[in-house]
């Protein structure tokens, strides 16, 4: 699968010792899955476990500034994924995603979620 994202970071407080700055931008990754069927019945529809790794590529710019930096991000993630049977063209995805971002201007960067999805597919049902 691959994805094209936006995302923001918020500047920190200047109460905890030092400021940094927030930034905004874009990032595209490739990321391979393995998910295999743990429950399949006509009733419930296919239930399928595993994760998926990948790599993400990142090109944010600093807030109020033209100053730009690129960063690569490995990711991890478990997923879940249920595909009712009486609605075969939803599929509805629980994700647990990890990334490392591979920073110069820091020693370590991590960053971790919980992602829901709700997915369509065109003619799956027919």
């Amino acid at each position: 699968d691959w994805s094209v994202e936006g995302f923001t970071t918020a500047p920190s407080d200047i109460s905890g010792g030092f400021l940094y700055r927030g930034y905004s931008g874009g990032a595209m990754a490739l990321v391979a899955r393995f998910l295999p069927t743990i429950v399949s019945s006509p009733s419930f529809g296919v239930m399928r476990a595993g994760g998926g790794a990948g790599l993400g590529a990142a090109l944010p710019s600093y807030w109020y500034t033209t100053l730009a930096f690129f960063y690569l991000e490995p990711r991890l993630q478990g997923l879940l994924d249920w595909t009712p049977g009486g609605l075969p063209n939803f599929t509805f995805q629980l994700s647990l995603p990890v990334a490392m971002q591979l920073r110069r201007d820091m020693s370590y960067s991590f960053s971790a979620g919980l992602g829901l999805g709700v997915y369509y597919t065109f003619g799956a049902g027919r």
